[in-house]
């Protein structure tokens, strides 16, 4: 078998960049996540099995859609996002009081969105924006790695709904 020819029209791209935001419900506009490390949303559905008696084949029809949602933060100097993921947000003036409890609470809604650009330079192109919205935190686990570089706390739950809009002209 010979080697395929090679598809002239393989285009060779540097990494892009991706900006995770956050927003509680009522608030004006988008808070960047600089701390943001990973997220990965996780569409399934729930299927159903339909079977006629005797017979051996059966048929999955799919139902709903369930989103479960897992983010990844640093969180090694600095907790001011883990605790606005978590429903607590950082005083404007003078810092921290001291008395907040920053704790899981699946009480607590917020929508994110991820922006992907198509390099990491100020002049990049916005390629598509993810939506995840109403995410609610359902488990928190602020790993502690006595040999890692960094800590990393991962916030895991579910939201309301996740898509994709691609950017106004993409692909003309």
């Amino acid at each position: 078998m010979t080697k395929p020819a090679f598809d002239h029209s393989l285009e060779v791209r540097q990494p892009y960049l991706s900006m995770v935001f956050h927003k509680i419900p009522g608030e004006a506009t988008w808070t960047l996540l600089n701390q943001g490390r990973v997220v990965t949303p996780n569409q399934t559905t729930d299927t159903q099995e339909y079977k006629r008696i005797g017979d051996k084949n059966s048929k999955k029809v799919p139902g709903t859609v369930g989103t479960e949602v897992t983010l990844n933060l640093y969180i090694e100097d600095d907790i001011t996002e883990l605790a606005r993921l978590l429903g607590t947000v950082k005083p404007g003036s003078g810092g921290w009081v001291g008395t907040e409890v920053i704790s899981l609470d699946p009480s607590v809604v917020a929508d994110l969105k991820v922006e992907n650009y198509d390099g990491a330079t100020a002049g990049s192109t916005l390629l598509f924006t993810e939506y995840i919205n109403e995410f609610q935190p359902g488990t928190l686990n602020p790993n502690l790695d006595a040999e890692g570089d960094v800590r990393i706390a991962e916030l895991s739950g579910t939201a309301d709904s996740y898509y994709i809009m691609p950017a106004a002209g993409l692909g003309a």
